[in-house]
């Protein structure tokens, strides 16, 4: 008989926070930059795409 792994997780085992991504980005050589830091901090408690909006916004080109 084969033994088989208890496959059971909650929600939050396999979600990538910020925290875990920085950590992934820095065994690369990558970091956030003051700039990127700033948004994100300033935008935590807003929804997702709230956030993504925010960002967007950071590189869109104003017409003169």
């Amino acid at each position: 008989m084969s033994k088989k792994p208890n496959l059971t997780r909650n929600a939050n085992t396999g979600r990538l926070t910020q925290a875990r991504a920085e950590k992934i980005s820095a065994v690369e050589g990558l970091v956030l930059s003051p700039r990127m830091r700033k948004i994100l901090a300033e935008t935590v408690d807003q929804p997702t795409e709230a956030r993504r909006e925010a960002i967007r916004a950071q590189f869109v080109r104003k017409s003169a």
